[in-house]
């Protein structure tokens, strides 16, 4: 199981393999780009994510049931 958490990059060209996942992705206007440094020099896409959103997708990840 994993929670994938995803800030310049995009699920949809870099998923995860796990079948049990959750995905935290913003899905900004300026992402994906693909840049380690933000070419917009305020990096929202990370910036703005809040630990809140991950926790909920990982209680959402331990509430199914267990790959067989």
């Amino acid at each position: 199981p994993i929670v994938a958490v995803y800030g310049s990059t995009s699920p949809q060209n870099t998923p995860p393999l796990a079948e049990q996942r959750e995905l935290v992705w913003l899905g900004l206007s300026c992402s994906p780009c693909h840049r380690k440094i933000c070419p917009l020099s305020h990096l929202n896409c990370l910036n703005t994510l809040e630990v809140a959103q991950v926790a909920a997708a990982a209680e959402r990840l331990l509430e199914m049931p267990a790959a067989a």
